[in-house]
């Protein structure tokens, strides 16, 4: 089957695009459906893709390529706001602004040029770490006191109930979500239970490339931080809006927006997105587990995480039962 990079695939016109998606639907596991073409445009990259369907999933083919990726550029420039906000953010851990890109560059993978293949990628992630049941598939006897917690919490007001890697409740409207903790003894483990043929997941490359497009800035969409966006934790930066609004909650989160191939990341330095190695190394992508937010560091550096290549040089301190519970995947197919 061709391997379109993305040069030769925007080369492509609408009607050649639809034809070559008819015809890779042919060669998926059974299931899987085109549903449209959809163009999608984001921090300059912008791609017409098909989108798949796939039991409860969606799909959407990424043409792959060759790039570099990885980050330490000692000629970094930040914009004002960038450089008021890192220098404030220095100062909780009593560095200077000279030993800010080394420190910076310490936490980004190394830079490399690698070939991506074209890949078919789940849209949304799920939680490696919980399993969401219905009431009815819950076991009368086995699961009594989760149960019983959830009908104490449906009287309740609270938005959400969780017992520490056990059960979870989510309130979602007139509905409650329930989630039970699925233990597993380490990744392996996991894969076995969790992927079935031919699905596999993210290598660090290939979430990379995915997520900022093979950019050669620190974040998706530049060097310097976008004090307009609303973000999570944090709410709407834009200072010429009033923040205490009661609308900010109810506005989307800028970095949990489809990217430029249509792809939601989870843009929450609390939350993980789970990639491994050829040689079955964990890394965590996306997060510090909220370390640099909880340290009052400020936003540039509170959302370093969310930083293309960012690299969490404290993951392995955590087991791995201690990290799923904030651990999200996604599934891909290489084609």
């Amino acid at each position: 089957m061709t391997q379109w990079t993305r040069y030769t695939w925007n080369k492509l016109n609408s009607e050649q695009r639809l034809q070559w998606l008819q015809e890779l639907v042919t060669r998926l596991p059974e299931g899987f459906a085109l549903k449209n073409m959809q163009s999608f445009n984001r921090y300059g990259q912008q791609i017409e893709t098909g989108i798949f369907s796939y039991q409860q999933s969606e799909f959407v083919f990424v043409p792959g390529d060759e790039v570099t990726l990885g980050w330490n550029d000692p000629y970094v420039s930040w914009d004002p706001s960038t450089l008021e906000d890192l220098e404030s953010g220095l100062e909780e851990i009593e560095l200077t602004i000279d030993e800010a890109i080394p420190m910076i560059a310490k936490q980004m993978s190394p830079v490399r040029t690698v070939h991506i293949p074209s890949l078919l990628v789940e849209r949304r992630t799920h939680s490696v770490g919980w399993q969401e049941y219905t009431l009815e598939e819950l076991d009368p006897i086995e699961n009594k006191e989760i149960i019983d917690a959830r009908a104490t919490f449906s009287l309740s007001n609270y938005s959400s109930h969780e017992m520490y890697q056990d059960y979870r409740f989510v309130r979602d409207g007139q509905q409650i979500r329930i989630y039970v903790f699925e233990e597993t003894e380490d990744v392996h483990e996991w894969q076995k239970l969790s992927l079935e043929h031919p699905f596999t997941i993210f290598t660090e490359d290939e979430w990379e490339y995915v997520y900022g497009g093979g950019t050669r800035t620190l974040f998706p969409w530049g060097d310097s931080f976008d004090y307009m966006m609303n973000v999570r934790h944090y709410g709407n930066l834009n200072p010429a809006e009033d923040d205490s609004s009661d609308t900010d909650s109810a506005l989307p989160y800028d970095l949990e927006q489809p990217n430029g191939f249509g792809i939601y990341f989870l843009g929450d330095p609390y939350e993980a997105e789970l990639t491994i190695t050829s040689d079955g190394q964990v890394i965590d992508k996306g997060s510090d587990g909220g370390s640099g937010i909880c340290g009052g560091v400020g936003i540039l550096l509170g959302y370093l995480p969310v930083a293309t290549y960012y690299r969490n040089p404290y993951q392995d301190q955590l087991e791995w039962n201690e990290r799923i519970s904030s651990m999200h995947y996604r599934r891909i197919i290489r084609l």
